[in-house]
């Protein structure tokens, strides 16, 4: 029989097997759908966490959610609906809850009471294109994890005529300051030879615009148009629509709307 991870500390818990048991309470709590990680780690150091009754501030405390019962602000933790839109960020807007600026973010975009969603990586303020929102943090993780290798295309214009050489070193990947920025694929536009569609599989900061900075030339229009299974399509700049089952399926969400466990 298993162990009862029961809020300890120190090393991850293990069963009578020797597998690990539970997940860490900052973690439990991003699982169930309603808030980030940090923001979780946030809630517990101020005391808004208690375990069985006993408030705990260690965000790193091991638990386990099939048998510790977790309350946020005195409320039990229960299992969530999941929530998936896809979003068309226009360019000019930041993809942060908030902004110190007072610029537009994509949370302004969602519909009136949309529960707490978090994008699936980002989209800097210059680039437009498909975002997906969603609290399912274990298909955030899955769609963005290093090691999945989930495509990401974009569709690219720059701002000269790229020649073959250009081409071929983009397609090799570029290492800048000792950081390798790969492609998975890149193809050219047959009428425009400044225009290209580039398949990231390992996405990192600005890795398209220092790609193309690498060639001496800079990016005029950076859309990303599909990450995995989804695509863009016909949704309008600014809009914001909720993915079909057969969409959450193929990206590896629940095939309904609500969760089955935390």
């Amino acid at each position: 029989m298993a162990q009862r991870v029961n809020a300890g500390k120190g090393r991850r818990p293990r069963s009578a097997r020797g597998g690990r048991l539970g997940v860490t309470l900052a973690r439990a709590i991003s699982k169930y759908g309603v808030a980030s990680r940090s923001q979780a780690r946030g809630f517990i150091e101020r005391g808004s966490v208690a375990v069985n009754g006993r408030c705990i501030r260690d965000p790193d405390t091991w638990v386990d959610p099939a048998t510790d019962v977790i309350t946020l602000g005195g409320e039990p933790l229960r299992k969530r609906m999941f929530v998936y839109f896809a979003l068309h960020k226009p360019v000019g807007v930041v993809t942060t809850r908030s902004d110190e600026r007072g610029r537009r973010t994509v949370y302004d975009l969602l519909p009136p009471g949309t529960p707490w969603v978090f994008p699936v990586g980002r989209l800097d303020k210059e680039t437009s294109g498909l975002l997906l929102m969603t609290n399912d943090t274990r298909l955030g993780e899955h769609l963005t994890g290093p090691d999945e290798k989930v495509p990401k295309v974009y569709d690219v214009v720059v701002d000269r005529l790229l020649t073959g050489a250009d081409v071929e070193k983009m397609r090799r990947g570029v290492t800048i300051g000792g950081v390798r920025y790969p492609t998975a694929d890149l193809v050219m536009n047959g009428n425009d030879p400044r225009h290209f569609t580039v398949t990231l599989t390992e996405g990192r900061n600005r890795h398209i615009r220092r790609m193309v900075g690498s060639l001496g030339c800079g990016v005029l229009t950076l859309h990303r148009v599909a990450i995995g299974t989804l695509r863009l399509g016909t949704l309008p700049v600014g809009g914001v629509r909720p993915l079909t089952a057969t969409e959450r399926t193929a990206l590896g969400g629940v095939s309904t709307s609500t969760a089955d466990r935390p």
